[in-house]
């Protein structure tokens, strides 16, 4: 389709563009809110500081696309393909990505506030300083993801794949992280102050410098030499259903 053909179609009111074939093309700061673009290639199109709130891009490939400074808040992009994707500053909040596939995706700072990403592909996604506040994130793949002095304050990530990832300065206060698996994941000088890690598989976990203050550990695999790295303990619920004393 002409990029021409398609713009004048949106100004005429046109909201239907299903399985539209847009893959490589340059659509630098294109408006297209409310579009329905479900099953559209853009694979490797610029869409950088494009506005496309409440959009529909269920199943859309926008493999190794660039989608900087993008506005997609409150867009459906369930099943969408993403992987490579480039969406480093990009507004997501509330936005909707169930089991969306976005290994090796760049989200540095970007706003995933409220966003569900529940049994989403995350896994080598860069997610410096990334803004994850009460995301629902349970079931996703995070493993080997950098999610370096992210904030993750109240975000649900239980029976997520946490495995090697880099969670240091991490903000995870009051973060559902049950049943998560957290085996070999860095935490140094994260804050899990109020966290709920019960049944959580921290095994050679690095904990150290973390904030553990009122955090529940029940029925959670983690040694005590691990413990002994954490630079707060009051509060802590530990594994065997004991309260560790200040």
């Amino acid at each position: 389709m002409d990029v021409r053909d398609l713009i004048q179609r949106y100004r005429a009111g046109d909201r239907d563009f299903r399985g539209v074939d847009l893959a490589g093309f340059n659509l630098y700061s294109l408006r297209f809110d409310q579009a329905n673009l479900s099953r559209a290639n853009l694979r490797s199109t610029k869409l950088m500081a494009a506005t496309l709130q409440q959009c529909n891009l269920s199943e859309a490939i926008l493999d190794e696309a660039d989608l900087s400074g993008a506005n997609l808040s409150g867009s459906t992009l369930n099943w969408a393909r993403l992987t490579g994707a480039t969406l480093n500053g990009a507004n997501l909040h509330r936005a909707s990505l169930i089991e969306a596939h976005l290994s090796r995706a760049k989200l540095f700072e970007a706003n995933l506030n409220e966003t569900i990403l529940s049994w989403a592909d995350l896994s080598w996604a860069k997610l410096y300083e990334a803004q994850l506040s009460w995301a629902n994130l349970s079931g996703a793949n995070l493993s080997r993801a950098h999610l370096i002095s992210a904030s993750l304050s109240e975000a649900n990530l239980s029976e997520a794949d946490l495995t090697t990832a880099d969670l240091s300065h991490a903000d995870l206060r009051e973060a559902k992280l049950s049943f998560a698996n957290l085996e070999g994941a860095i935490l140094r000088r994260a804050n899990l102050s109020g966290a709920d890690l019960r049944d959580a598989n921290l095994i050679e976990t690095d904990l150290t410098g973390a904030k553990l203050n009122w955090v529940n550990l029940t029925g959670a695999e983690v040694s005590e030499a691990q413990l002994n790295l954490a630079a707060t303990l009051e509060g802590v619920i530990l594994p065997d259903g004991s309260t560790h004393e200040a």
